[in-house]
């Protein structure tokens, strides 16, 4: 009996793998489409820069709004069901973008969007957690990430490539949102083996409080809330930046995105293999060190040529720190990784919900380069409190 049961064990485990490596990939897509089409969308709906913040503010506030339920209900209910709903609101808000008349409807959909990245991403790091623990959990925490760098690489790839062809760019929206309906399903596969077992609901009851007033944990949401505003604040406005700043066509301003997110995805597959050599605190700080000197050498260029390497380079040495701050969250509180998790990854959020609005904001009055130094300083402020912070991660 022992066998059978270990195979079908085995299977869940990668079943369930694919299922968060798939939602990440379904949600950085998701991210992505948007920024890469900004200058389209722009275009066709009259849009200011301020008009396109509010697509962006629109996409975190739907996030804050589920990622929060997202971690209680799933460490209750199970986090499969928490991926199969963030999946399908996913898709749904890429369909009515996609077909949308009026930017009210782009900035409701936007929320939709949002609102599946919320139960799916923190969900996904989650169960990740759970199904790898000790020494292997820091390094599938960045190789699931990996998997979001991939998406996050591939939507502007593919947004470029349809403007290069002269097709609509909001072909790309229903494409991702196929995309979705593939990870839901894949999900909806894992859920069906009825493996997952949820944490006892009266252990998480009883350390709700604890949790929340953790100082290990608050420090951490907090240096992530920086690093995301810094990271989605230069994502977000990185091909108007190519495009109105460094003189780039539009096609390589679309695809600028990707050659952060390449970085990014080549930067965790690094880590991956760092976490087993050095300590995941060392990691955050030379990562968080390095990215603001590339932010800044990215600013002070002039070349779409050297803004692709510069590019290239940021995203490499941002990649680690998201899944290696996770990670120390995840691992330090076990039984509840659903809800640890998205707290931490609820900072993340609200970090991305005030500097990339704030950003384009400002950039309608002092210019999208000036505004662009606020992403620079973000990230010298979160390296100066890694560095001041005892080693509160894993050796």
């Amino acid at each position: 009996m022992e066998k059978p049961q270990k195979r079908k064990s085995d299977r869940f485990r990668r079943l369930a793998t694919a299922a968060a490596f798939a939602g990440l990939f379904s949600y950085a897509a998701t991210l992505f489409v948007t920024p890469a089409s900004n200058n389209e969308i722009a275009q066709t709906y009259g849009a200011s820069l301020g008009m396109l913040a509010r697509l962006a503010l629109a996409v975190m506030v739907g996030f804050l709004s589920a990622v929060l339920f997202a971690g209680w209900y799933s460490d209750r209910r199970g986090k499969l069901p928490t991926i199969l709903a963030g999946c399908i609101s996913m898709a749904l808000g890429l369909s009515i973008f996609g077909s949308a008349s009026n930017f009210d409807l782009l900035t409701f959909a936007s929320f939709l969007m949002g609102l599946g990245g919320g139960l799916s991403e923190s969900t996904c790091m989650a169960l990740i957690a759970d199904l790898y623990h000790e020494s292997h959990r820091t390094a599938m925490a960045n190789l699931s990430q990996a998997a979001f760098g991939v998406g996050a690489v591939i939507s502007p790839l593919a947004v470029g490539w349809l403007l290069r062809l002269g097709v609509d760019f909001r072909i790309g929206y229903f494409g991702t949102a196929f995309v979705c309906a593939v990870s839901a399903a894949i999900a909806f596969a894992a859920l069906s083996m009825r493996c997952e077992i949820p944490c006892v609901e009266s252990d998480v009851n009883t350390r709700w409080r604890d949790l929340v007033g953790s100082s290990l944990v608050l420090m951490l949401a907090f240096g992530i809330m920086l690093y995301v505003g810094a990271e989605i604040g230069q994502s977000q406005w990185l091909a108007v930046y190519f495009r109105q700043g460094l003189n780039a066509k539009r096609e390589l301003a679309a695809c600028s995105l990707s050659f952060m997110w390449f970085g990014i995805l080549t930067g965790r597959v690094a880590g991956a293999s760092a976490s087993r050599l050095v300590s995941e605190i060392t990691i955050i700080r030379l990562c968080l060190m390095l990215s603001a000197l590339s932010q800044s050498a990215l600013l002070l260029i002039s070349s779409s040529v050297w803004g692709l390497v510069y590019v290239f380079l940021l995203g490499f040495f941002l990649g680690p720190v998201f899944p290696t701050i996770v990670s120390c969250a995840s691992g330090a509180y076990p039984s509840q990784s659903g809800t640890v998790t998205s707290i931490v990854v609820a900072a993340g959020a609200l970090g991305a919900a005030i500097f990339p609005p704030a950003i384009g904001w400002a950039a309608d009055f002092v210019g999208l380069k000036t505004a662009l130094w606020t992403c620079m300083a973000i990230l010298l402020i979160d390296a100066g409190m890694f560095i001041t912070m005892r080693s509160v991660c894993r050796r």
